[in-house]
């Protein structure tokens, strides 16, 4: 992927820059130089948004690349042109952005889009793609990279990588790790560990049960405790058959006692029921004489309950023939009434009857006045037409009136708006110089605007400023601290060096022979040799070595912190010297513009005379807001005017047509009421209505009084035939109803006949009445039948039985059986507790036995977590981890690519290797980078580099690694770089040997970017792109080229 050309709009600083790669293609190498805030690393994330949506560090959005000098109604947009694969491409992206509306006012948001054009090898366009995944999905395929990717690989911040080549091996990893994605294990070694921790909880979990347990054992006898598991188990054991014991020989005195018992109980149930049933039958026998004794007033109950029986056969016909002597008067009593009905109606009947001549006559009456009531309702149309005409000529006469006088207000009112009309536009007249100084206004608004920027920019500067300056201080007294805090830990480390040395030697005089050389002073002769008992302890001298480590390690820390912070330092030394000369430069500039804005004030607007601007502009914006409001107003007004006079016209045209119509409308009224009148002759219009409304009332009244009487008639009719057919049916009921009262009365006859206890109704009817009674005798003989039954059928079961035997006394045989049933009691409860003794305990054994084996098992689980964390973790003789060995790996990978570069730009001098020994702690083992000097021969560590060897080195670095990450992505090509940072810090020799480094790699045909600020650069470097910064905060781009 070789870049063409860029466009930024509206993308930071930048309004409408375009940055030109094409022109840079006779010298690969070249310079984007600028003040710091110019936007140098902007041009960079430009390219990023337009291929990739992002910006290269992701922090911030493509919304947020918004210029801060767009106006409301421009658009934010990057436009990116690269070649790759002999085909051209143009992709053009625009962020989410908030716009003016191009009609009316208010704001809309506009969705991101993307446009990317292809072209062929001849330039000729392929295709062009709008929508964003699609654009996005190619150019992910074409690159084989996502942003990330990208911008690891063409934008190399050189002072990372610097310090990265001196980094420790855990400060190593953590880079690492982002870049190859080794997270995994890292978090995997954290849930081993958290695995292990909960396995450990579970462990002592079961070990606090298994105690508890063994404490809940009851023991038949009290013993000594014994040590392990499998000894407590098998005292368990032993207990248990000592219980299983006593259980056996306890139930065997329980049997003997039960046998007793059953038989004493045999004996004592057989006399006991002996007895009983020698007292049931003399109670029985009693009993049958008292039931004999009352045989004669049975049987009276008997004859009674007959008696009783009989009346409820009789009562239901007797009742019967009392409801149908009932039915009998009540007919008697309804035909006598209806015959009254009967002679008054037929009276009323022929008095109706004698009326009929005069009905007649008023029928006869009643026609007449009908025939004149017709005739008089045929004159109302002709009175109503005539009415109606009438009143119509009225309307039209007055709306006539009316119209005329509205006409006469639409004259008046069209000449008011005639001259109003003429008044504004005479205000018209002034939105031409309106128009000019609002323009004016514009400009001087926005040089205020600049101004206010610039004010606001210093400010932050000084914000800024003291911010560093306190930063700075702090710095300075943490560096101190360090200072004396490393004075005081090389202390201590001398003093264990000292003590381990004292230590060792002491242990060497212990292994001296007379006549040997001693191996620290080469003596033969040892007059002061240690005896054994002052030998120091192994343990102590392994204890001196670890204090000397740790020391050692961290007096090393220490040094580290403190190059940091003077690194720290001085960039806050350099950000403090630019910040002033930035202050500087803002008040100068503000001066200017301050002079400036006030000559233009003047120039634009004369009359006004504040003398401090934004109230003058405050005072300006209301007047031209006020005289834009006028003409507005004057403006809306005409336009209204203009309707009102269009209507106005419109109406006076429709009143004129209108009163045409209306007086031809009224004459031809006129002659069509002179004909109605006429045909009307003597007929008073006036008195038609209420004559009529008299005649019809009369009408009614007369023939509803005659079809009244008539309808009277016919009721009476209709009685009378309705009366004498209802008076033979009663007759007819009444015959029907004797002879039913005869059968009744013959049937209770005979029955009464048929015995002789009864013999009138009256008196069955109050025997009747006694169903208490008859109840409680039927109760009476049912009992004494059934005590009969019972008395007889037990006295037969005891016939045996003679009542002269002697009955034995049960009562001694009850309390020794008593006394053998608490026995058992008492043996029973004392059985039940061993056995629940015995249980519980074996549930305790079992459950002991069961949490054992569980902990064992855990316990291997546990002890496979821990040896599989360490490892994980790098506690092994190598100190280290499994993700520090993955990161080896992809390590050595880079630094053979390194390697090639790195002796290219050194001529084979230097090289890259991984260190193989082993540091003191994890921190400092696994990923320490040495440089071999085939000048020396031999390896030593990255620090001992100068700056321009670092720098070189660094750059080796990096290159490997966006190589590597390229190769990883699927080896697309990708023929630009962008070196960032790392310039700054280099003293001329260093800055000589950097630019030959990046000199060699121009001569590979790659594309380089210098991103700095840095003066010599700008002098050693011939092709450049400056960023030129403006007085307001904008970006300009200009080209050098050499």
């Amino acid at each position: 992927m070789k870049p063409k050309k860029l466009k930024l709009k509206n993308f930071g600083p930048f309004i409408n820059e375009t940055v030109d790669f094409s022109r840079l293609t006779e010298a690969p190498l070249f310079l984007i130089s600028g003040k710091t805030g110019a936007g140098k690393t902007t041009i960079f994330d430009g390219i990023t948004f337009a291929l990739f949506g992002e910006t290269s560090g992701r922090l911030r959005s493509g919304k947020e690349m918004r210029s801060l000098f767009a106006t409301p109604e421009e658009e934010t947009s990057v436009t990116f042109s690269f070649e790759h694969q002999q085909m051209s491409y143009e992709i053009e992206r625009k962020p989410e952005q908030v716009l003016a509306k191009r009609k009316g006012n208010g704001t809309k948001k506009q969705a991101a889009k993307v446009m990317l054009t292809i072209f062929d090898g001849k330039g000729k366009e392929i295709k062009q793609i709008t929508k964003r995944t699609e654009a996005d999905q190619l150019i992910r395929e074409l690159m084989n990279l996502d942003a990330k990717q990208f911008s690891q690989i063409v934008l190399l911040p050189q002072g990372e990588f610097r310090n990265f080549l001196v980094s420790s091996s855990s400060e190593k990893e953590t880079v690492l790790r982002h870049l190859f994605g080794t997270q995994f294990f890292q978090q995997f070694n954290e849930r081993l560990k958290e695995k292990a921790k909960q396995q450990q909880q579970k462990l002592d979990h079961l070990e606090q049960e298994l105690h508890l347990l063994q404490k809940r054992f009851v023991l038949v006898k009290e013993e000594e405790a014994v040590a392990g598991f499998e000894a407590v188990l098998s005292q368990w054991t032993n207990h248990q058959a000592i219980l299983e014991k006593q259980i056996a020989e306890e139930k065997e005195v329980l049997a003997d006692y039960q046998e007793k018992q059953k038989q004493l109980e045999n004996s004592y149930y057989r006399f006991e029921t002996l007895k009983k049933s020698y007292e049931e039958k003399a109670t029985l026998l009693n009993k049958q004489k008292k039931l004999a004794t009352q045989k004669d007033e049975i049987e009276e109950k008997k004859r009674w309950i007959g008696y009783y029986e009989f009346t409820q056969r009789l009562i239901e016909p007797i009742q019967h023939l009392k409801e149908i002597k009932a039915e009998k008067i009540e007919l008697s009593q309804k035909s006598s009434e209806q015959t009254k009905k009967l002679a008054v109606t037929t009276q009323h009947y022929e008095e109706w009857q004698k009326n009929e001549t005069d009905r007649i006559h008023r029928q006869t009456k009643i026609k007449e006045a009908a025939q004149q009531l017709q005739n008089k309702q045929m004159m109302v149309p002709i009175v109503e037409a005539l009415r109606s005409k009438k009143q119509e000529a009225e309307q039209l006469k007055h709306s006539l009136d009316k119209e005329e006088t509205n006409a006469e207000k639409l004259h008046q009112k069209q000449a008011i708006y005639q001259e109003r009309t003429r008044i504004l536009q005479e205000i018209l007249l002034d939105q031409e110089k309106l128009q000019e100084d609002r323009l004016a206004f514009g400009q001087l608004k926005h040089l205020d605007e600049k101004q206010q920027e610039i004010e606001q920019q210093k400010t932050k500067s000084i914000e800024s400023l003291e911010q560093i300056r306190e930063e700075l201080k702090k710095a300075t007294e943490e560096t101190t601290k360090n200072n004396q805090r490393l004075k005081q830990q090389i202390e201590q480390a001398e003093q264990l060096k000292s003590q381990w040395a004292k230590q060792q030697i002491a242990r060497l005089q212990l292994f001296l022979r007379p006549g040997e050389p001693c191996l620290v002073c080469g003596s033969t002769e040892h007059p002061v040799q240690q005896s054994k008992h002052e030998q120091p302890n192994k343990e102590d001298i392994l204890k001196v070595e670890q204090q000397l480590a740790e020391a050692e390690s961290a007096v090393e820390r220490t040094q580290q912190i403190i190059a940091k912070n003077e690194a720290y330092e001085n960039n806050l030394q350099q950000q403090l010297s630019d910040l002033e000369q930035k202050i500087m430069e803002t008040n100068i500039q503000l001066a200017g513009q301050e002079k400036h804005l006030q000559q233009a004030l003047q120039q634009a607007f004369p009359a006004i005379t504040e003398q401090k601007t934004t109230t003058a502009l405050t005072v300006i914006e209301q007047s031209l807001d006020k005289r834009k409001s006028k003409i507005a107003n004057a403006r809306a007004e005409l336009e209204e005017i203009s309707q009102q006079v269009e209507k106005i016209e419109q109406q006076l045209a429709v009143y004129k047509q209108q009163q045409t119509a209306k007086n031809n409308q009224l004459q031809q009224l006129q002659g069509e009421i002179k004909s109605l009148e006429k045909q009307l002759q003597d007929t008073d219009s006036n008195c038609l209505e209420e004559e009529i409304r008299q005649l019809e009332k009369q009408l009614e009244e007369d023939s509803n009084q005659l079809a009244a009487e008539q309808k009277a008639g016919m009721q009476l009719l209709q009685d009378l035939h309705m009366l004498r057919t209802q008076l033979d049916l009663q007759q007819e009921q009444i015959e029907k109803t004797d002879e039913k009262i005869e059968k009744e009365q013959q049937r209770i006859a005979e029955k009464l006949e048929s015995q002789s206890y009864f013999s009138t109704t009256e008196e069955v009817c109050a025997f009747a009445q006694q169903q208490a009674q008859y109840e409680e005798n039927q109760r009476i003989i049912t009992t004494y039948h059934e005590a009969q039954l019972v008395t007889a059928d037990r006295l037969r079961q005891l016939e045996n039985i003679q009542l002269t035997e002697i009955v034995p006394d049960t009562e001694e045989i009850s309390q020794q059986l008593e006394e053998i049933r608490e026995m058992i009691e008492t043996k029973q409860e004392k059985i039940y507790s061993l056995q629940e003794q015995k249980i519980n305990n074996q549930k305790i054994y079992d459950e002991c036995l069961s949490i054992y084996h569980t902990s064992q098992t855990q316990l291997d689980e546990l002890t496979q977590l821990q040896q599989l964390s360490q490892t994980f973790n790098g506690e092994n003789p190598k100190k280290t981890s499994l993700e520090r060995y993955v990161l080896q790996v992809y390590l050595q990978e880079v630094l053979q690519v390194a390697n090639d570069h790195l002796q290219r730009l050194t001529k084979n001098r230097y090289q890259f290797e991984l260190a193989d020994t082993i540091g003191s702690y994890r921190g400092k083992t696994g990923l320490e980078i040495n440089i071999y000097d085939d000048q020396a021969g031999m390896s030593r560590s990255a620090h001992t580099l100068s700056g321009g060897e670092s720098f070189i080195a660094a750059l080796s670095l990096a290159l490997a690694l966006a190589d590597v990450i390229q190769t990883q992505a699927g080896g697309v090509a990708i023929d630009a770089l962008f070196i960032d940072e790392g310039f700054g810090s280099l003293d001329e020799e260093a800055l000589e040997m950097a630019m030959e480094a990046l000199e060699t790699i121009e001569s590979e045909g790659r594309m380089i970017g210098i991103i700095s600020h840095v003066r010599e650069l700008k002098e050693r470097v011939l092709q450049q792109i400056r960023i030129d910064t403006e007085g307001s905060g904008q970006s300009k781009i200009r080209y050098q080229l050499g």
